[in-house]
């Protein structure tokens, strides 16, 4: 398999690099970055040049404005599958380009709106009774999985709260997802976590409902949105990144409830999702590191399972490396519209623009 890739930064150096060097060392990788190239990626001198190779796969990893132009050039080159890292598009205008693309069913069964977290699907593998081998239970005996329709669901929570550290002025700091090391990056509008994090929970947890056979509805509002430093963000405010959300909505009629926060603190980590049952029943999915653990509590019993390994590996093994999937235009869609759910969330902070 040749897997090119537009774009060469940190996301493909730590997350994909290592993980397809574990899965399939034998691959063939070539990229197209103006900026930097990478050990073990052939690089190409254009855009054009790479798009011109017998490519098997594109993934597309440019900065997320960039990446419908790029996609529009990649759709009209041979390449068959071609996989965009989240946000798919970056703007309103650039969620209505997309979409009239999509009109093309050509162009359609080519695409896969991609994020990670869509590789979180433990709790409706385990409903169904599908988890898989990699998973380990930590409990002597093992319950029935109950059989969920949306009905039985009372609520949905997600959590995506990031560890952080301090500056030199004592202000909070990001963490690299993959190192912990302090990332220097300062992030503006639009990175802030309502579009930078809010796709990955949305994309888990969609995911999760269309599973149980929930439609394609969402309405989310936004609530206790500040900056790094806990400032609110005003109308008209176009440069501070959020670094802390609420939202709360519905999603297929289910209640539903995020939370964002990129500054949660020295060893604060929450990363995962809990569904509420009728019966005080619940199923929660938490992550740490790289491992994975869900849990199951009802009629005052809890049991669990473990998984490890980077959620990149468990990902790109679903998707960049597996056969191309009639499904995923529907995956698609739903990436759109969430996208397209939180860029209008965040003008109606900050005004239209």
């Amino acid at each position: 398999m040749h897997i090119g890739f537009v774009g060469l930064g940190s996301v493909v150096e730590t997350a994909y690099l290592p993980a397809l060097r574990e899965l399939a060392p034998a691959l063939t990788l070539s990229g197209f970055d103006p900026a930097r190239v990478l050990p073990g990626v052939r690089p190409m001198p254009s855009l054009a040049a790479l798009l011109a190779e017998p490519l098997d796969r594109l993934v597309i990893a440019t900065p997320s404005l960039l990446h419908l132009p790029t996609l529009e050039a990649a759709l009209a080159s041979a390449v068959p599958g071609i996989l965009v890292e989240k946000p798919v598009v970056a703007t309103l205008a650039q969620q209505q380009q997309l979409l009239a693309l999509l009109n093309d069913e050509r162009a359609a069964g080519r695409l896969l709106a991609l994020d990670h977290w869509m590789a979180r699907s433990a709790v409706q593998e385990w409903l169904h009774g599908q988890l898989g081998n990699e998973w380990h239970s930590e409990s002597a005996s093992l319950p029935v999985p109950p059989a969920v329709t949306l009905a039985d669901i009372e609520r949905l929570e997600g959590f995506l709260l990031e560890p952080s550290g301090f500056d030199a002025a004592g202000h909070p700091i990001a963490l690299n997802f993959a190192t912990g090391e302090p990332d220097r990056r300062e992030f503006r509008h639009p990175d802030g976590v309502i579009l930078d994090i809010g796709t990955h929970l949305l994309a888990m947890l969609r995911e999760l409902l269309a599973a149980l056979g929930g439609d394609t509805a969402l309405t989310l509002q936004a609530r206790d949105v500040c900056d790094r430093l806990g400032n609110p963000i005003c109308v008209g405010d176009l440069h501070s990144a959020e670094g802390q959300a609420c939202l709360h909505g519905t999603a297929a009629g289910v209640p539903l409830t995020l939370w964002l926060n990129k500054y949660a603190g020295p060893g604060v980590e929450r990363k995962g999702l809990c569904l509420h049952l009728r019966g005080e029943r619940r199923l929660e999915l938490d992550r740490s590191g790289n491992c994975e653990w869900l849990t199951y509590h009802a009629d005052g019993q809890s049991w669990r399972w473990q998984r490890s390994g980077a959620l990149y590996r468990h990902c790109i093994a679903l998707t960049l490396l597996a056969p191309w999937r009639s499904e995923w235009q529907a995956v698609t869609r739903r990436r759109l519209q969430e996208v397209a759910c939180l860029l209008t969330l965040q003008q109606s902070l900050r005004g239209r623009h």
